[in-house]
C-alpha cells in the first residue's frame, strides 16, 4: 500500500512537471480534442448560391483537426465562386486509413452580426455552422446543434422563412452551437507545433 501511494505521488508530480512544461500545447490540444456531437440536419438552407455572403478567402486551402482517440478530420477548401467553396472531407481513422470522404457546396448567410454557413451535401441535404478564427492559420468550426433546432422547428415539413426566423431568435444563444473543433492549416507553423507535441505525447 505504501510503495502505491508513493508510486501515486510520483506519478503525479511527474504529470504536473510536464503540464507546466507544456501548458501551452497542452490547452491547444484539449481545445482541438473535442468531439463535436449531431449537427441539426435541414432539407432547405438559409438562402441560395446568388443571394449567400461572400466567403473569406482565408478559408481556402488545406486544413486538420484531431480527436483524442487518434482519429483526424481534413478539409481541402478551394473556390466555386467569390460566394461558393467546394469542401472536401476525410476522416482518418488512428492508423491513417480512410473512414470517410465527402464533398459539399458551402456557402454563407449573416444572421444579424453572425456568418452562418450552410454545408450542402446531395446525400443529407444541409447542415450549418460558424467559423471563429484564432489566428490566420487556425479556426474553430460548431455545428448547429440538434436538439435546440429540432424542439423549436417541429413542423413536418420547413421552410426557409421559418429557418431564418429560428435562426434570428436564437443565434445568440449559447446552447445553438456544439462544441468547437479546432482546424490547423496544413504545414503552418501552428500545425507543426502540435504534430511535435502528439509524437512527444505518443499519438
Amino acid at each position: 500500500m505504501v510503495l502505491i501511494l508513493l508510486a501515486n505521488k510520483l506519478l503525479i508530480k511527474m504529470l504536473i512537471m510536464i503540464f507546466n512544461r507544456f501548458k501551452f500545447y497542452v490547452l491547444t490540444v484539449f481545445l482541438a480534442f473535442v468531439i463535436v456531437g449531431c449537427p441539426y440536419q435541414s432539407e432547405v438552407g438559409l438562402t441560395d448560391y446568388e443571394n449567400a455572403e461572400k466567403f473569406e478567402k482565408n478559408l481556402l486551402g488545406e486544413w486538420v483537426a484531431f480527436h483524442e482517440n487518434g482519429d483526424r478530420d481534413e478539409l481541402t477548401i478551394s473556390k466555386l465562386n467569390t460566394k461558393v467553396m467546394d469542401v472536401r472531407s476525410k476522416k482518418f481513422d488512428a492508423s491513417g486509413r480512410v473512414k470517410e470522404a465527402n464533398a459539399y457546396r458551402v456557402f454563407g448567410t449573416k444572421i444579424k452580426d453572425v456568418v452562418v454557413y450552410n454545408i450542402e451535401n446531395k446525400d443529407i441535404g444541409f447542415i450549418f455552422g460558424k467559423v471563429n478564427w484564432e489566428s490566420k492559420n487556425v479556426f474553430n468550426f460548431q455545428y448547429v446543434d440538434e436538439k435546440l433546432a429540432t424542439e423549436k422547428l417541429t413542423s413536418d415539413s420547413i421552410t426557409q422563412q421559418e429557418l431564418t426566423n429560428f435562426f434570428t431568435e436564437n443565434i445568440t444563444q449559447e446552447k445553438m452551437f456544439d462544441k468547437s473543433l479546432e482546424f490547423y492549416r496544413k504545414n503552418s507553423p501552428e500545425h507543426e507545433k502540435i504534430k511535435v507535441y502528439l509524437k512527444k505525447s505518443g499519438f
